[in-house]
């Protein structure tokens, strides 16, 4: 009987805590129940407020429009841009160049000697960096020195030996002439002193002949001239013609240095070497064919900013006025002077080509863009001092006053008096007008 009391008791307990959980406001159902309550009304008012916030955004958008056109309808000032005496003309595409830059080919076939083992090298004016069978070259210079060594060998015996003797030998012999030329007179003229000289040879007639006297005279004569001849020229009256030995010796010197000139490749001035060769480590010879190319000089004592400026609005400009502007990923302006102007062919026409050359104090770092094509600023001193007023703007604050381009119309309509000084790129220099 205990026992079933005490289970119907538990029974009831829990019959009374289900019934208690149910009331709960934290029993979903009560929690649907007591949301829909509470969310109803604001279901009725939600098409409302739709409709009010979307009235708030229309107005709001417009209020930004209205602020948006604004500046656009108000009246268009220079005075907001800056006064400069000078301007950035453009920005265009340009090339850094050496001074001079030689392309150097082979004028022939054959092995070619490397005296420099790097492909690219600073070397000093007149160097030999290359040349061709060395050896050969050697042994045709030994040549032509023992060539000069002899004659000059032979002129100084000749000079020293053979023409004293030969001197001698012809003076000696002119003063027998004379003595016989006037012994020969003498008899002419005294007829007992030929009969006695020609004693018991009978030889009268003939000592006193005047072909024998005209004879002895004419001989004499030759002999003279020969004398005189042979001190003029030296050697040629003694049948050695030295003089044209040593033209023949000159001309065989001359075409040497032309084959050496050929077979010897010097560094023209002082400057950089860029061998096009594929260098091997510990070869120094290469087999070359010709008109191969060898290497390139370029000097780079000067280095040159090249660029086509062929617009016709800046044909006007003063070109000693004219800037060239690199700017560099870190931050450093290299600024290159105006240096000449030249007319180029380039494409099949004929384009104007400025020419910029950097300082001294800048050349180091120009020259590591030597050769690349890089963008550069081209800036002009101003005249006067003007504003510089980007095209852009004008074209935004009125279209239909410049949508033909012509500034000068449109600025006169914006600010009376106003006029472009120098059309650049993308900007204007004006100068004049008011407010």
């Amino acid at each position: 009987m205990s026992n079933a009391g005490g289970n119907s008791n538990q029974l009831a307990f829990d019959n009374f805590m289900k019934s208690q959980a149910k009331q709960s406001p934290l029993h979903p159902r009560n929690l649907r129940a007591t949301f829909r309550a509470a969310f109803a009304p604001l279901v009725s008012w939600l098409p409302m407020l739709v409709i009010l916030i979307s009235s708030s955004g229309c107005d709001r958008f417009k209020t930004v429009a209205e602020t948006s056109e604004t500046p656009q309808q108000s009246a268009f000032s220079l005075e907001k841009f800056p006064m400069m005496r000078k301007m950035r003309l453009a920005v265009m595409p340009c090339r850094v160049l050496p001074k001079t830059s030689i392309t150097i080919n082979s004028p022939s076939s054959g092995q070619l000697r490397l005296y420099i083992d790097k492909a690219q090298t600073n070397l000093p004016a007149g160097l030999i960096w290359a040349e061709f069978e060395p050896k050969l070259l050697q042994s045709e210079s030994n040549a032509l020195a023992d060539a000069k060594l002899r004659l000059e060998e032979k002129q100084k015996l000749l000079l020293e030996l053979e023409f004293p003797k030969q001197t001698l030998k012809l003076a000696r012999e002119i003063e027998d002439a004379k003595r016989q030329a006037s012994l020969l007179e003498l008899l002419s003229t005294n007829l007992t002193l030929a009969a006695a000289a020609a004693g018991p040879l009978n030889l009268k007639d003939r000592i006193m002949s005047a072909e024998s006297l005209s004879r002895a005279k004419q001989e004499l004569k030759v002999m003279e001239e020969n004398y005189k001849y042979l001190l003029e020229t030296n050697f040629t009256a003694l049948g050695v013609d030295i003089q044209a030995q040593r033209l023949e010796l000159e001309k065989r010197d001359l075409e040497f240095e032309r084959q050496q000139t050929q077979a010897r490749f010097k560094m023209p001035f002082a400057g950089q070497l860029n061998l096009s060769l594929q260098l091997a480590e510990g070869v120094s010879d290469y087999p070359v064919s010709a008109g191969q190319e060898l290497a390139i000089a370029r000097d780079v004592s000067m280095i040159l900013l090249r660029v086509v400026l062929s617009d016709a609005t800046w044909s006007g400009l003063a070109p000693e006025e004219l800037v060239a502007v690199i700017n560099l990923p870190d931050g450093q302006r290299l600024e290159a002077p105006f240096s000449l102007k030249k007319l180029e062919k380039v494409q099949y026409r004929e384009d104007v080509v400025y020419y910029f050359q950097f300082p001294a104090e800048k050349i180091r770092s120009a020259s590591r863009l030597m050769g690349t094509d890089v963008s550069c600023e081209i800036w002009t001193s101003l005249p006067e001092m003007a504003r510089i007023v980007p095209k852009l703007a004008l074209v935004l604050a009125q279209p239909s006053y410049f949508s033909n381009r012509r500034w000068n119309e449109g600025l006169a309509r914006i600010s009376h008096g106003s006029r472009v000084l120098i059309e650049g790129q993308t900007e204007l220099a004006v100068v004049g007008g008011q407010p």
